[in-house]
């Protein structure tokens, strides 16, 4: 199959910004937060707290963005794109010029009418080549279109017949997991004709705060250690929010019949003695289910509720180590 990056020229620029906004967001808290981290003192204690108050709040809400949904099935029912036909403007222009030329007082009295004529036959000549050239360029953006067009259908089919290989290639051009990355996580997608197996690798020490910061009644900075109960509760909304936007963009670019999310986590296994890169959350998550849900209002941990999933957790000790939910097949 033909390779996603010469597809979807003009197509991506309707369905696909780059710089979103929430990406954008995603960036400015996540690198705040990092600089916030590194300082020694806070000179300005209200910016301090609404920072740290904003990015908490943004690593318990990321289920609330999402990108637009693809229809694929309108895709396939666009129409190619119809070449253009040749225009002669300019040359048609210089001939209307030298057909209603008529030689003025001065002309005859200089006796250069011939000398006229023939700059405007020569015009004529240069405008041809003008439109020739217009027109090649016309042609050449048409062949392009066309291109982008029928590779687009391609895979667009791909996508209807659920080939694996066309998932891959929109998950490669779209990168819709982007903004989520800046939040320290990472993703192994095994891709399936009707659904994806994602595993979420996580890592708490660079996503939740060690810390919170208030502002005293005299507005100066109180810093001290967040509790571990609200440490390990701000970390289970993070990983479910996270679960639920990972599915909700599967959706929306892909025509999934489930997707199945664990979230990895380098925890202790105590029959080895080990740290192991170990599942701490695992669901199977129906586009249907997530539709119903209000993401506005919802606690993304009590929301989990909602689906087959296995997680052990507790606010004093955190996550514990799962199996991962039986897939349906």
């Amino acid at each position: 199959m033909t390779t996603i990056k010469g597809v979807m020229r003009s197509y991506g620029a309707a369905v696909r910004k780059i710089e979103r906004e929430q990406q954008r967001q995603a960036r400015e808290a996540a690198k705040r937060f990092k600089e916030q981290q590194k300082l020694q003192e806070i000179e300005d204690a209200a910016q301090a707290v609404e920072d740290w108050e904003n990015y908490v709040n943004m690593i318990q809400s990321v289920h609330k963005k999402c990108s637009e949904t693809i229809n694929w099935k309108k895709t396939l029912e666009t129409q190619a794109p119809k070449e253009p036909a040749k225009r002669f403007d300019r040359e048609n222009l210089a001939k209307e010029k030298l057909a209603t030329f008529k030689p003025s007082f001065f002309n005859k009295l200089f006796k250069n009418t011939e000398k006229k004529i023939n700059k405007l036959k020569s015009k004529i000549e240069a405008a041809k080549i003008e439109d020739d050239k217009a027109n090649k360029a016309k042609h050449n953006l048409y062949l392009e279109e066309l291109k982008s067009w029928q590779e687009l259908q391609q895979i667009a089919t791909g996508i209807k017949n659920g080939e694996v290989e066309a998932y891959k290639n929109v998950i490669e051009y779209f990168n819709p997991f982007s903004d989520i990355g800046e939040l320290g996580t990472h993703l192994n997608i095994n891709f399936e004709s009707k659904y994806l197996d994602v595993d979420l690798s996580v890592n708490s020490n660079e996503v939740i705060p060690s810390y919170e910061l208030k502002q005293t009644s005299t507005g100066k900075l109180s810093k001290k250690n967040i509790s571990k109960s609200k440490f390990n509760e701000l970390y289970q909304d993070h990983i479910c929010s996270s679960v639920i936007r990972i599915a909700r963009e599967l959706f929306a670019h892909l025509p999934l019949e489930f997707v199945r999310i664990n979230a990895m986590a380098e925890v202790l296994n105590s029959a080895t003695g080990h740290i192991e890169n170990q599942p701490i959350l695992s669901a199977i998550l129906p586009p249907e289910t997530i539709n119903k849900l209000n993401l506005e209002t919802i606690d993304p941990s009590d929301s989990m509720k909602n689906f087959a999933h296995n997680m052990k957790f507790s606010k004093t000790k955190g996550f514990d180590v799962i199996k991962k939910v039986e897939l349906i097949k």
